[in-house]
């Protein structure tokens, strides 16, 4: 990866932050009013903080997070000093989730910098203005509103990049245990609801492994324009478990079917090929 000079910035940005004299303690202070207590203690810095949050978070799962980012996001939406930190301290932890939505939207002829830009400016405005009453996970919901905005403003390079906005996806990125990954999670939702309006998939399936891959790259290669739609669906259909058997059963001779995969194959190379050097 290159070009990530926007993340390479924030971290140091936020250095910055954690040196400055009583940030930590006005923050534990937050955070225990709302009732979340940690073991840190006053003379904890503020990396100290994020990272005991972490890790409670990656044991206790959407319970913890969604309590402790609530009580930040209630004081990031007010004005002043102390809105500018609890945003910012949301936005750090926020960061790894960040950078993956920047790969998920690069396209080739986009530069890693200038959409992290966005993906950062973006997620800053998502923080500062976020409805405390929205259900489900307070993180995903977070990433979720962010691609979304991030999508929109990239609209520019592509109309077909794109990625509306659905509420039902809102209920739908729901954490109730532990998640490494809250940005896959959300990225892997979009996809698969894109995925299924363009016949990709059928309605509640949720594919896995080696398929599922193949049906992100589908999705991606309809979006760029390398790949018509109708195309995309006939091989998302022979990559199902049991289509060979299916076109033998309707007269597909086994030297027709291997034809048949060999200039699917041919042609997903090309969009792979095309796919990694956009990423």
């Amino acid at each position: 990866m290159t070009g990530t000079r926007v993340f390479e910035s924030l971290d140091a940005e936020w250095a910055l932050v954690c040196a400055e004299a009583g940030s930590a303690e006005m923050v534990l202070g937050w955070l225990q009013e709302g009732g979340v207590v940690l073991s840190c203690g006053r003379a904890a810095g503020l990396e100290d903080v994020l990272a005991e949050l972490g890790g409670r978070d990656r044991g206790q799962g959407r319970v913890h997070s969604d309590r402790w980012m609530r009580v930040l996001l209630e004081r990031a939406a007010g004005e002043g000093v102390g809105a500018q930190l609890a945003a910012r301290v949301v936005v750090q932890a926020m960061v790894p989730g960040a950078v993956r939505l920047t790969q998920r939207l690069l396209r080739a002829g986009r530069d890693f910098d200038e959409v992290g830009q966005v993906v950062v400016a973006c997620l800053y405005q998502v923080v500062r203005r976020y409805p405390l009453q929205r259900a489900g996970g307070v993180a995903a919901n977070l990433l979720l509103e962010t691609l979304h905005l991030a999508s929109r403003e990239l609209r520019a390079d592509a109309e077909t990049d794109a990625l509306p906005w659905h509420p039902a996806l809102e209920s739908a990125v729901v954490f109730d245990g532990p998640v490494a990954d809250p940005a896959e999670e959300v990225w892997q939702t979009v996809v698969g609801r894109q995925a299924v309006e363009a016949g990709l998939l059928a309605a509640g399936e949720v594919p896995d492994g080696a398929r599922g891959e193949l049906v992100e790259l589908l999705v991606w290669a309809v979006a760029a324009g390398l790949l018509e739609v109708v195309r995309a669906r006939v091989i998302a259909e022979e990559s199902r478990a049991g289509a060979r058997e299916s076109a033998e059963r309707a007269g597909v001779s086994a030297i027709a079917w291997r034809q048949r995969r060999s200039r699917t194959v041919r042609q997903l190379r090309s969009v792979a090929d095309r796919w990694v050097q956009a990423a």
